[in-house]
């Protein structure tokens, strides 16, 4: 959000700065300088803030407001594939196992599968693969029909189709690491802006009322500073909501330990933590049996997610959603088991989370809107327009100024030889 800090005189053709302006006459004269340059401090920081990051606050907010429907957007895109009619009988998960790993490109591993999440919905399989990079990899997607265990898609390469390419680009700038650790920098730039601009419209005593509401018979600079202050006002909470979440998602690793000191987090255990113990003449336990095994622990949850092992010492991961979790789209219970013995390993169980556990799986529903629901959903959506309006709206403040200044200066020759 930035502020500009002028204002139009109706009687005379200059700039009033709107600090001055708001100084309330109540106030103590020897109050007033100390007032004006604390806030012409944060409205510089507020400014510049705008100046610099705008461009990638309004990027940010835009593809969030794409990626809040993104998966709904893919179907409509390419119904044939990855949707399905579903019509039919689910087939065993063996079938649709061997069929994903079938179809997955040569060279590639199958590394995990997503259910489907409602009834013309399909299996998603996510294949990897060795990047170029040192320890990075190639996902490619490929879905199968539940009803027949026909691949319907395959080969497709995340980043490669268009909702997978703006979600890099919101995640990470398409730059890996790096432009996830920039995308961190701009949400705390974000946050200080939307505390700065909450700062600089906070009204003095008596003026709630007016600093509330829109006065439309003013200057063009004075209508534009009043649509960019209660725009930027109004959605203030969702906005830090989101660019606080959009923080976390960034920089999880600082935001844990943080939350730890207020209430116990269990540490998400990391592949080389747990590992399956081999057994002579034993083979793996099939995908069936396992998910057998995760239905003794969540009996009433929903099968969201199975990640499979590929090493000798790797083990099986089941995400489940169980009733009362926030969020939808994935599961927040997870088990952890041996591939061979079906010994369980670990177990995260959204029932017994901690305080903090509770709050940190709020995040990300949160950042998406999918908290509260399909409502929730399009509230994200369109505050995610909001920046591009602040942004617009101090442009224009900034261009009806300088042009304002171009007049005065050429009928005022005192004014332009300053």
């Amino acid at each position: 959000m930035i502020t500009d800090q002028f204002r139009s005189d109706i009687t005379q053709a200059k700039l009033i700065d709107p600090i001055d302006a708001s100084a309330d006459l109540s106030s103590p004269a020897s109050a007033q300088p100390h007032f004006r340059s604390k806030k012409k401090f944060w409205l510089k920081i507020h400014l510049y803030l705008g100046l610099f990051g705008g461009g990638l606050f309004v990027l940010m907010s835009l593809t969030g407001s794409f990626l809040v429907f993104y998966k709904a957007i893919d179907e409509w895109l390419n119904p044939a594939l990855v949707t399905t009619n579903g019509a039919g009988i689910v087939r065993p998960l063996n079938e649709i196992v061997s069929a994903a790993q079938a179809a997955g490109p040569p060279g590639s591993l199958l590394d995990s599968i997503e259910w489907p999440s409602y009834p013309r919905g399909v299996f998603l399989t996510w294949h990897k693969m060795p990047a170029d990079t040192v320890g990075g990899f190639r996902w490619f997607q490929v879905a199968v029909d539940p009803c027949t265990a026909a691949v319907l898609t395959k080969d497709r390469e995340w980043g490669g189709y268009l909702v997978s390419f703006i979600y890099k680009l919101h995640a990470s700038l398409l730059m890996d690491d790096v432009g996830a650790a920039i995308l961190g920098f701009v949400a705390i730039a974000l946050l200080v802006s939307i505390s700065t601009g909450v700062y600089l419209w906070w009204p003095r005593p008596g003026r709630l009322r007016q600093a509330l509401s829109f006065t439309s018979t003013m200057s063009p600079i004075r209508r534009h500073f009043e649509w960019h202050k209660l725009s930027g006002f109004y959605s203030a909470i969702i906005l830090g909501m989101l660019a606080f979440t959009g923080l976390y998602l960034e920089f999880s690793d600082y935001v844990v330990p943080i939350v730890r000191l207020f209430s116990p987090v269990q540490e998400f255990p990391e592949e080389e933590t747990l590992e399956s113990i081999p057994m002579t003449g034993t083979p793996p336990l099939a995908v069936e049996e396992v998910i057998a095994l995760a239905w003794q622990v969540f009996p009433e949850g929903e099968l969201r997610y199975l990640g499979l092992p590929h090493e000798a010492h790797e083990v099986y991961q089941v995400a489940v959603r169980q009733v009362g979790e926030v969020r939808t789209s994935g599961g927040e219970s997870q088990i952890w088991l041996d591939q061979y013995s079906g010994k369980i390993l670990r177990v995260h169980d959204w029932r017994q989370f901690t305080g903090g556990e509770t709050f940190l799986a709020w995040l990300f529903p949160l950042h998406n809107g999918e908290a509260f629901g399909l409502a929730g959903r399009w509230i994200v959506f369109f505050i995610g327009f909001v920046p591009l309006a602040l942004y617009v709206t101090a442009l224009r403040m900034w261009w009806l100024k300088r042009q304002a200044h171009r007049r005065r200066s050429a009928y005022d020759p005192k004014h332009s030889a300053k």
